[in-house]
């Protein structure tokens, strides 16, 4: 956590606004009204370190001694820092990944989707996650920052990484997590993307692993949650599913962002209290954690139950163009107010990857559309990953028809 500490600042309350509530088990507040989200996710009062603060409360000295190495690694990652030195390090990833760069992708991203529907096509039994949510984020990523390893790779040493920290007081966590660790700095050490950052000092070549760790493990999971949630819920919904295959205007852009509230990657960021101060009635104190939901529910809800604050709101996927010519995203278009969610966070820290994902997520409906028209769940399809944090499907079974066995057919 930075020491620094800001002059304290009044926290605008919207009226009616539900105050944050203490969670005695996680040793935390927990923040779930998405008008006070905002205003904690954009205020000063409420610090970025949150990987510090959490090393205190979950892990013994023994074993922040034991994986020092670790613990410095994560402390690097400039989501964990705030103004001004969030901004300055923030601002090249940001230009590469520019709405531009991204159209950019367009391309190779559908080459890649292709390749991993002919892998789905040809493997039994027919598993979405790991053919082509695992496959087209993690060969994207690949793609982007310019390493050499595969897909599989790329998403176990991520999933050591959400694992520990979700789960800090974890020995064997915290062990899996150093080795990845140690991978992905040597895979990043000839990689092309990172060689354009600073690398005259050891320090300036640590922050740059660590930023590119941090962007590689950004495009991984929580990308791969959305595209098996997307498939998920257009083949659970024949409406929707027959907006896609028809091609109906706004039909996919509307369902990512529905997906997106709905079964959000994540399900909260965290903050640290800069000092003491009273919100909403509830006495914060300087150090506290908070948990910031970005679903508008606990921390423990129900991935699975399809019931965020706004998923009965706004136009039902494939009805037609989601909410008119304003909003939306600047590679995909018109996207359904996404303006209205946190998930891709709010304010100085929000996500420099979601048009990355939003594109990914497009591309991935209409070529498996386009390839699998009469697509659907197989019986008991979808099993859920298990991390308190990050909400991604295990496996999803489909069964894809016709055209399972049959060539891909032309370009589009």
């Amino acid at each position: 956590m930075n020491r620094t500490q800001p002059a304290a600042v009044p926290l605008v309350i919207p009226e009616g606004a539900a105050p944050p509530e203490w969670d005695d088990g996680l040793d935390c507040w927990v923040v779930a009204d998405p008008r006070l989200a905002r205003q904690v996710l954009n205020h000063p009062g409420f610090a970025s370190g949150t990987f510090e603060r959490s090393f205190q409360l979950y892990m013994t000295g023994t074993a922040r001694a034991e994986y020092h190495e670790l613990t410095e690694f994560l402390r690097l990652w400039f989501v964990q820092t705030d103004a001004p030195e969030h901004t300055e390090l923030r601002r090249p990833v940001q230009r590469m990944f520019s709405a531009s760069y991204v159209r950019s992708l367009a391309g190779r991203v559908e080459e890649i989707v292709d390749e991993c529907l002919d892998a789905l096509a040809a493997a039994r039994p027919h598993d979405v996650v790991p053919t082509v949510a695992d496959g087209i984020s993690g060969t994207v990523m690949a793609h982007v920052v310019g390493v050499d390893e595969r897909p599989e790779t790329l998403h176990r040493w991520s999933r050591m990484l959400s694992l520990f920290i979700g789960a800090m007081y974890r020995q064997d966590y915290a062990r899996d997590a150093h080795r990845a660790m140690t991978e992905m700095a040597d895979a990043l050490s000839r990689a092309s993307a990172p060689a354009a950052f600073p690398r005259d000092t050891p320090r300036d070549r640590a922050r740059t692993t660590a930023t590119w760790a941090m962007n590689l493990f950004g495009g991984l999971e929580t990308t791969a949650s959305l595209l098996g949630s997307v498939v998920l819920t257009a083949l659970g919904d024949r409406d929707v599913w027959d907006a896609v295959r028809e091609e109906r205007e706004g039909a996919v852009e509307a369902l990512v962002e529905r997906v997106l509230v709905t079964r959000p990657p994540l399900r909260h960021l965290g903050r640290v209290v800069a000092y003491d101060q009273e919100v909403a009635g509830a006495r914060l104190e300087e150090g506290d954690l908070v948990m910031v939901s970005l679903t508008g529910q606990g921390l423990l809800a129900d991935p699975d139950a399809g019931d965020g604050p706004d998923a009965g709101d706004g136009p039902v996927p494939g009805s037609g163009p989601a909410a008119g010519p304003s909003g939306g995203c600047p590679v995909t278009g018109p996207a359904g107010r996404p303006e209205q969610h946190l998930v891709f966070g709010y304010g100085p820290h929000y996500c420099v990857g979601a048009p990355l994902a939003r594109l990914e997520a497009a591309v991935l409906l209409r070529r498996f559309a386009q390839r699998f028209p009469d697509a659907r769940l197989a019986p008991e399809a979808a099993e859920w990953g298990p991390n308190l944090s990050y909400v991604g499907l295990d496996h999803l079974y489909v069964d894809l028809g016709t055209a399972a066995a049959g060539p891909r057919t032309g370009g589009v």
